[in-house]
């Protein structure tokens, strides 16, 4: 009864502080306010224990959510204070720079400690640890309108990470290098030189996709092909994210039916990412997933998953609500935990076969697609209606070809020879996986275009999912016990 009852305080308080973080999100709390809050709630407490020996379940009950509540609004009231700087013409490269279209993008840390988001010329030299002098147009970011009535805080998503400055057209001189941390600057030398290997065994655009998928995401990817990707609803496999984390790990796990396999998969996925934070935030809530299925007893996955999420917020408050990355990880997680039972449970009713792990790549993809399709419908506008079958025709391909592709790229260091039979597989699959996408993203029905969702539509929908998973979990816990 008492273990009982600290797990519901527990629950209470964690629910009260990210309560206070989505509110500090859009309204702004006074931190006089919250500590005024803090220190009635300890007050009431603390008489409560005086007068009465033990707390009564009400009073308990107003002071956690007293505390619990004005610590998530101090939290985020310590990330969003800044005194906004203007940031010196130096600094150090402290990111690894992106190609876009027709720029390079990094972040520079200042010499007086701002960081600025630097767009500079496509071919441009600079390398992680430069230490660089900037020139150009500094702005502040502000709102984005894409045209379609939805509008996208591109200040508060770059404010998550510190930056408040960005500098356009910028012109970038190299003043030194090797300022960088030793560990993140091997990494990255280990990183772009599997790429180079990868670029050198395989054609366009198959090398970029194999480099997108294990290394570089979608900064890899032509336009064209992230475009044809975006149609066909598969762009998740080269975005470095939970979406794909969450697929390859269960697809792992399926195959070697061993979770120890899907905890070395994703901590070499995250170490051949050179450990970017959204793959490494993303790594954390699968493990947490993964974790809870070998400690059995006293863990569970849904408590395992809040917790990972409630430490995450708790380093980076401002992720909850400006975070894409975070937010699909989580919902794909969720789908993992709480939808793939239910969909595995239909396909065994309906006598799918289990042959390569094929009723588990289903109930995954479908699991995941329901999770997150209402977020991307409301955050983007469009939704692809070919992309269950272009997942499924491509999910159960993608372990397989970033492994193969990956051995590949290792023995290019010993011969081209040595790595030519692998090589030729692996541009067999990625063929594969670009003319899926191709064909089925170029269909004329691929995308449908939905201008007004919500937010209240994606509450909504996320509560019906919530009330049809408890109401599938009960009936088959009354089946299994009548049975």
């Amino acid at each position: 009864m008492d273990q009982k009852r600290n797990t519901n305080n527990i629950f209470v308080f964690i629910f009260g502080f990210l309560t206070a973080v989505l509110v500090s999100s859009f309204v702004f709390i006074a931190p006089f306010v919250s500590i005024l809050a803090l220190f009635v709630g300890i007050a009431v407490l603390c008489i409560e224990k005086i007068l009465h020996k033990v707390a009564n379940k009400e009073v308990l009950f107003l002071s956690l959510v007293l505390i619990s509540f004005s610590l998530g609004a101090l939290r985020y009231s310590i990330k969003d204070f800044h005194e906004p700087l203007i940031p010196s013409s130096s600094g150090v490269v402290i990111g690894e720079p992106e190609q876009k279209e027709n720029t390079t993008r990094f972040v520079m840390k200042a010499d007086n400690g701002e960081k600025v988001l630097v767009s500079t010329d496509l071919y441009s030299p600079v390398k992680y640890g430069d230490r660089v002098k900037v020139e150009g147009k500094l702005q502040e970011p502000g709102i984005i309108d894409d045209g379609t009535g939805r509008s996208f805080d591109y200040g508060k998503f770059l404010s998550k990470d510190d930056i408040y400055f960005t500098i356009s057209f910028a012109k970038v001189e190299v003043l030194s290098s090797g300022e960088g941390n030793w560990l993140k600057q091997a990494l990255f030398g280990v990183k772009n030189s599997l790429i180079s290997k990868m670029k050198n065994i395989l054609a366009e655009p198959e090398s970029s996709l194999l480099a997108g998928l294990i290394l570089a995401g979608k900064t890899a990817m032509p336009k064209d092909v992230l475009e044809e990707f975006k149609r066909a609803g598969v762009i998740h496999i080269v975005v470095l994210s939970g979406y794909n984390i969450t697929i390859i790990a269960e697809f792992m796990r399926a195959v070697f039916r061993s979770a120890k396999f899907s905890v070395l998969g994703i901590i070499f996925f995250v170490i051949m990412t050179g450990a970017q934070a959204t793959v490494v935030r993303a790594a954390i809530m699968v493990l947490a997933v993964v974790l809870a299925k070998v400690l059995h007893r006293d863990f569970s996955a849904p408590r395992a998953l809040l917790a990972a999420a409630f430490l995450m917020i708790i380093h980076n408050p401002k992720i909850l609500v400006f975070d894409p990355s975070f937010q699909l990880s989580f919902l794909a997680t969720c789908g993992l935990i709480y939808f793939v039972p239910v969909i595995e449970t239909f396909l065994t009713r309906i006598k799918m076969p289990e042959l390569w792990g094929i009723r588990t790549v289903l109930a995954t993809t479908v699991a995941t697609q329901i999770t997150v399709l209402p977020f991307l419908i409301y955050s983007m506008g469009n939704v692809s209606l070919v992309s269950l079958p272009a997942n499924i025709l491509i999910l159960l391909f993608i372990p397989i070809v970033m492994f193969v592709g990956f051995v590949a790229t290792l023995l290019s260091y010993i011969s081209y020879f040595v790595a030519l039979p692998l090589s030729y597989v692996t541009h067999l699959i990625l063929s594969w996986i670009l003319g899926v996408s191709h064909y089925l993203g170029n269909l004329t029905f691929a995308t449908l275009s939905i201008s007004i969702f919500p937010f209240w539509v994606v509450i909504i929908v996320y509560m019906v999912l919530t009330i049809f998973v408890m109401r599938w979990r009960n009936y088959l816990r009354k089946s299994a016990s009548s049975n």
